[in-house]
Formats: C-alpha cells, sequence, structure tokens
C-alpha cells in the first residue's frame, strides 16, 4: 500500500512539475526584460565652408556649409562616421545637449 501511494505521489510530482516551473518567475522578476537604452538629444554642426555628408551608422545626413546643423537624437553607443568612414562621433550619456562641431 505505502509503496502505491510514493509510486502515485511521485507520478504526480513529475506530471505537474514542468507546468508549475513556468507558471510565475522567481521572485516576481521578469528575466527576458528588456535593458532600457537611454536616448541622447545632441546637435550635429558643420564648421567648414563646404557642405559635409556624415553618416549615423547607416543614414546619410549632410550638413550645410558655414554652420549647417542637425538635431540628433539617438541611443547611446550610435557611432556618427565622417565621408572617410572613420568614427567622428561616439554618442555617450555625457554628450547629452551638446553640440559636436566638425571642421
Amino acid at each position: 500500500m505505502i509503496r502505491h501511494t510514493v509510486s502515485a505521489i511521485v507520478l504526480a510530482a513529475c506530471t505537474f512539475a514542468p507546468i508549475a516551473s513556468h507558471a510565475f518567475p522567481l521572485f516576481g522578476k521578469n528575466d527576458t526584460a528588456q535593458a532600457k537604452v537611454k536616448t541622447v538629444k545632441l546637435t550635429l554642426k558643420n564648421k567648414s565652408a563646404a557642405p559635409m555628408e556624415v553618416f549615423i551608422e547607416d543614414k546619410s545626413v549632410t550638413l550645410a556649409a558655414n554652420g549647417g546643423e542637425y538635431a540628433l537624437n539617438a541611443p547611446e553607443g550610435t557611432k556618427v562616421y565622417g565621408a572617410d568612414k572613420t568614427v567622428k562621433v561616439t554618442v555617450t550619456r555625457d554628450l547629452a545637449g551638446t553640440v559636436c562641431s566638425f571642421r
């Protein structure tokens, strides 16, 4: 009799354990939550006498000559490349609200 009871308990535990393990995350935290990436606002400015083309990741932007500006709103880690494909600016939290000038 005890053998049948123990067998039934083990069988029930094996049946419901996979269902119960996915029922509720431990301590109410969701492990699959996305990390929040801060968005940074800054201004790109061309101080040269000729129009300048810059690339924000894959997007091409042309800055007008003699003070042409572009308001950039990008997540941290975004890279701004020059026409020669070198990194001119990497967007960080420290650049929030600043003006980045190019010559």
